[in-house]
């Protein structure tokens, strides 16, 4: 008897070592960490139109930082801000924002309530992705949400990636008033052709590229004026190499939960088990 209960508290222990592994390895792998940084280096191309000749001057390339950071932490909800920053080679802002993003930490969910404006969608894009399957996204350029749809998959760089596309439009007056006539008599409104790469399993964003125009309008009639800027966004070959480095590795220990820590459950189970009616039958006889 005491033999049998040696054996039962074995598998016990066992079992709640288990356990433990399995809280542990989910809440690291699964969840956005307290100290999450994402920064990728940007090649911008601006192109702005001259009023007076009536066409656009060419494309110039400019500076831009961007970056997510976490600021603060409540109730599992991360306040991340989302800095975008584009400035002329001679230092001369083109266009400065700053965001604040409340994000589920399990889900990289949008959570109402936080930030500093209610968003639905995602930080970059849900877990798990299945193909075809659409999410909402809000890129930090653009103050509003992007209905993202899934375009195919490719490979970057030995890595499989979903990618999806948005054409939609958003209003960028209030974060463009230092251009003259903004926002007193005049607003500016863009066109934006969005892509984005994403890691399918971890959520992550590999790279994106854009292709938007601005346009002036009126404030009081809505009309459109002439176009302002003519600009593209994309990742340095660099940024996209770091961005497919991290992934590779986030999903190596996702998969490692997936499947492997399932796999010695079930084998450290069966052991149990077995240790179990070996005690027992021994107790009988």
């Amino acid at each position: 008897m005491k033999e049998f209960r040696r054996v039962l508290l074995i598998c016990m222990i066992i079992i709640i070592i288990i356990a433990t592994m399995q809280l542990v390895f989910y809440w690291n792998n699964y969840s956005i960490s307290d100290d999450f940084y994402y920064e990728a280096n940007i090649i911008s191309l601006d192109n702005f139109y001259n009023s007076e000749k009536n066409t656009f001057s060419g494309d110039t390339i400019s500076k831009t930082r961007f970056l997510y950071n976490v600021i603060s932490k409540k109730d599992e909800v991360l306040v991340i801000e989302n800095i975008f920053d584009v400035r002329k080679v001679t230092g001369e802002r083109i266009f400065s924002v700053r965001r604040e993003y409340g994000i589920d930490q399990k889900t990289g969910k949008h959570v109402r309530g936080y930030g500093d404006k209610e968003r639905s969608g995602y930080l970059f894009a849900p877990k798990n992705l299945k193909s075809k399957q659409s999410f909402a996204y809000w890129h930090v350029n653009y103050d509003a949400p992007a209905e993202m749809q899934f375009q195919g998959e490719e490979e970057l760089l030995g890595l499989k990636v979903f990618r999806y596309e948005a054409d939609y439009n958003a209003d960028q007056t209030a974060n463009l008033a230092h251009l003259p006539g903004v926002p007193e008599k005049r607003g500016v409104i863009l066109d934006i052709s969005l892509q984005t790469w994403i890691e399918p399993i971890t959520g992550r964003l590999i790279k994106y590229e854009d292709n938007t125009v601005a346009y002036y309008y009126d404030i009081k009639t809505k009309e459109r004026i002439e176009p302002w800027n003519k600009f593209h966004n994309k990742y340095t070959e660099a940024s996209i190499k770091k961005q497919v480095n991290i992934a590779s590795e986030e999903k190596l220990k996702i998969l490692v939960f997936n499947k492997l820590i399932p796999m010695l459950i079930i084998i450290m189970a069966t052991l149990t088990i077995k240790l179990c009616t070996v005690a027992k039958n021994k107790h009988r006889k």
